[in-house]
């Protein structure tokens, strides 16, 4: 029995030893791909893509370089990993359809064209034929769609279109746009044809771009095309400007006389410093259509605004009881810089429903941000019974306008009029009739005579309505001086005296300048006393 058992025992181990060994034998084929495929024209595999695990020592035996990896079929290899070589296939196959870069064919005249001919250049593992998918009309001059059919060695295809061109005439001319006008050579592909040739029914284009063109050679009307360039920089002079540091600066005001035959745009080539006062050199970009450039310099001087506006034509007033103000009627702000600066009115200490005297302010800022306030007193009384109302005054004074102003007439013209008017139609005696401008103007309408005052009224009330701006100016008087007013004017020419008051000797006292009533003045008598006022309160005229 013990040794029967033995025997048992032996042939177990040895079993189990014989199994091992088989298994040891087959696995590392089952680790094998015994095939691996490949695209034409790519990149070998690496031996480790024959083994299905990872193997880090797996290198070719057959040596790869005899293989032409652009020619799909299957081949034979040996690999090997650690001491083991194996037997496998590696398969060379072409699925992708070739890849081409097409060009247009454009010839002089009818020939037979060559698939061939509309390609730059084709991408392909293998030898790729061409050919069309219908034969182009060679008989039709112009141009005419064709389409190619591209085919490899295994058989993939892929289709692309192309122009074919027909004509004597070139497909595009380039034309600089400063020669303003066509030369029909630039067009031809043969100088011979000048003979018979002539651009028809196409003007030069007025800008750059690319437009048609119809030539005529022969009895044949061809197609073609202009592509207008520019390619001439722009010339201009360059010239220094002075600015206030709030102004928005625009590099085309630095540039004057430009000479391009496109629109030109102007740059700042570094942005100046808007907020340094002084002078500092600044360089400009001109670009045109084109693309041409041209650098000019110039010099910016900058200067800082410190000045505040000046409120001109405010004053004192008397106003009636219950009777609506127009507190900003003529008054008028001006700046050293600025224009149309809005003045601001605080009249929230007025009650207009009971007497007494109320502060009112005027304000007024500017871009800068200087600001100037002017304080006044209007003084609220019963309206007194004896006044003449406005509608009334009105219409007087509209027939006398009706008659002395037409529609053509500038504002300078107007007031001119106007000024004649009141001059000549207006008397002289002595003592005015009322202290309200309005009764007072209506005396001066009916030819009642009154004093300086009465022609003042009356100037006041005709100014106004048609529209002319004027600020009313008073006497700057001396203890034992008489009272005067006249009126400031702005015809749109800056601001000037206007007194329609009659003069002994006669004098023409229309549109004065500062210097001319001051000379007027010391005709007059002892400390130029006619024609004095206060000019912190009212605009400077110009020189002349």
């Amino acid at each position: 029995m013990k040794n029967k058992s033995k025997i048992y025992k032996g042939i177990i181990i040895t079993g189990v030893i014989l199994l091992l060994v088989i298994i040891l034998a087959v696995m590392p084929r089952n680790n094998i791909n015994k095939i691996v495929t490949m695209e034409a024209g790519g990149e070998l595999p690496d031996a480790g893509a024959f083994f299905k695990s990872q193997t880090m020592d797996a290198q070719y035996v057959t040596d790869m370089a005899g293989i032409n990896k652009n020619e799909p079929g299957i081949h034979d290899i040996e690999v090997r990993s650690g001491k083991k070589t194996y037997r496998v296939k590696l398969e060379i196959i072409d699925t992708v359809a070739p890849d081409a870069e097409i060009e247009m064919v454009d010839i002089y005249e009818s020939r037979p064209v060559e698939p061939r001919e509309f390609i730059k250049s084709v991408k392909d593992a293998t030898e790729v034929t061409v050919s069309y998918k219908d034969e182009p009309d060679y008989s039709k001059t112009g141009s005419q769609q064709v389409v190619l059919i591209l085919e490899d060695t295994s058989g993939n295809k892929s289709e692309y279109q192309s122009v074919l061109r027909i004509s004597k005439v070139n497909r595009i001319a380039e034309v600089d746009i400063s020669e303003g006008r066509f030369d029909v050579r630039v067009f031809l592909k043969d100088e011979k044809d000048i003979v018979d040739a002539e651009i028809v029914d196409t003007p030069f284009p007025g800008t750059i771009g690319l437009f048609p063109v119809k030539l005529r050679i022969g009895n044949t009307v061809y197609d073609s095309a202009v592509k207008i360039v520019d390619r001439i920089a722009p010339i201009a002079k360059a010239v220094n400007r002075k600015f206030w540091t709030v102004d928005e600066i625009s590099a085309m005001y630095f540039v004057e006389d430009i000479v391009d035959a496109t629109e030109v745009t102007a740059r700042f080539e570094k942005e100046p410093d808007f907020t340094h006062v002084g002078d500092q050199t600044v360089s400009i970009i001109l670009t045109d259509e084109g693309g041409n450039e041209t650098k000019l310099e110039a010099i910016l001087t900058l200067e800082a605004d410190t000045e505040p506006p000046k409120i001109y034509g405010v004053q004192d007033t008397t106003v009636y009881l219950n009777t609506p103000v127009a507190y900003k009627k003529g008054v008028y702000v001006i700046d050293n810089r600025d224009t149309d600066i809005e003045v601001s009115v605080d009249s929230s200490r007025v009650n207009i429903k009971k007497e007494g005297s109320y502060k009112v302010i005027y304000t007024a800022v500017d871009v800068s941000g200087n600001s100037t306030s002017r304080e006044v007193t209007y003084t609220v009384i019963e309206k007194p019974a004896d006044l003449i109302d406005r509608e009334v005054v009105e219409e007087i004074a509209r027939g006398i306008l009706d008659k002395i102003i037409t529609d053509d007439m500038t504002m300078k013209e107007k007031a001119l009029a106007i000024y004649k008017y009141v001059n000549k139609n207006v008397f002289y005696l002595g003592g005015r009739h009322s202290d309200d401008l309005i009764t007072e103007a209506y005396y001066a309408l009916m030819k009642d005579p009154g004093d300086c005052y009465t022609f003042f009224a009356a100037s006041d009330l005709l100014l106004n309505m048609v529209g002319i701006p004027n600020i009313r100016v008073e006497r700057l008087r001396y203890e034992g001086e008489t009272n005067h007013y006249w009126h400031m004017i702005n015809c749109g020419d800056g601001w000037y005296h206007f007194d329609a008051c009659i003069h002994k000797p006669e004098f023409f006292s229309f549109m004065l300048t500062d210097a001319e009533a001051e000379a007027y003045s010391r005709q007059k008598g002892k400390n130029a006393y006619y024609y004095r006022h206060d000019k912190s309160k009212y605009p400077a005229t110009p020189d002349k």
